[in-house]
């Protein structure tokens, strides 16, 4: 991609999370371009952008999370250190008054522990840059932010929790627990699901927006996903 990421070469001689980041750097950028992802870090992103950012996150979570989580061994999870993240993010919606009807989907997530580990590595690299979103979000919506419990996942941990999860990923293929190529293929796969699923929900609301006020709409209750997976530290 780009000339960054050569999938003939073998991911053996690097290390895999740096690999990850190559390999799905053309579509987080992508996800990154989207106009539902491009609000919440605008100097006017509003409080409903945040809960339409929620939503969407739900539906992406409540898709991908429990498949992935279920295709790894429990050592293996809890050597990562990766807890569910999809709680914290009903429990922000709760929060703002909000009720989430997940859409009803197929079974989305990749097979495999190889490729459910690429997923989960997406997911968790949602939480890495939860912080500096989070304080920009405070300084411009003040209170009505809430607690932001998603957000500031891992609180003043965030930094250390990455470099656990990373640590851990690249140790894995040296001990024969993991194909690093099934690794980068769940990785590819499931940020291109997620690109799919936050496309749908921005269609959603720009239908919603032509229907009358209280006809099928999420309700704000009074006001998306600006980086998905922000840049991952190479270090």
């Amino acid at each position: 991609m780009h000339g960054i990421y050569d999938p003939t070469r073998s991911t053996t001689s690097a290390r895999l999370a740096l690999v990850l980041r190559h390999a799905t750097a053309e579509t987080h950028q992508a996800v990154e371009r989207l106009p539902l992802m491009a609000r919440l870090t605008s100097p006017s992103v509003t409080r409903e952008d945040y809960l339409d950012y929620l939503h969407a996150l739900a539906d992406v979570y409540a898709a991908l999370e429990d498949s992935l989580l279920d295709a790894l061994d429990e050592e293996i999870r809890n050597d990562l250190g990766i807890r569910p993240k999809l709680p914290a993010i009903l429990d922000d919606l709760a929060e703002q008054g909000q009720a989430h009807m997940p859409r009803a989907s197929a079974q989305l997530a990749p097979s495999g522990s190889g490729a459910a580990l690429g997923g989960l590595y997406v997911l968790e690299g949602a939480t890495l840059g939860g912080r500096v979103i989070a304080k920009h979000l405070r300084r411009c919506l003040g209170p009505a932010l809430g607690s932001a419990a998603f957000l500031d996942f891992h609180g003043e941990h965030s930094s250390a929790a990455w470099k656990r999860f990373a640590s851990i990923l690249d140790s894995l293929p040296a001990h024969g627990r993991m194909d690093p190529a099934e690794v980068v293929s769940g990785a590819c796969e499931t940020f291109a699901l997620v690109h799919r699923l936050l496309e749908g929900a921005a269609t959603e609301r720009a239908c919603a927006q032509t229907v009358p006020e209280g006809a099928g709409r999420r309700d704000s209750g009074v006001g998306h996903l600006a980086n998905t997976v922000p840049p991952i530290p190479e270090d």
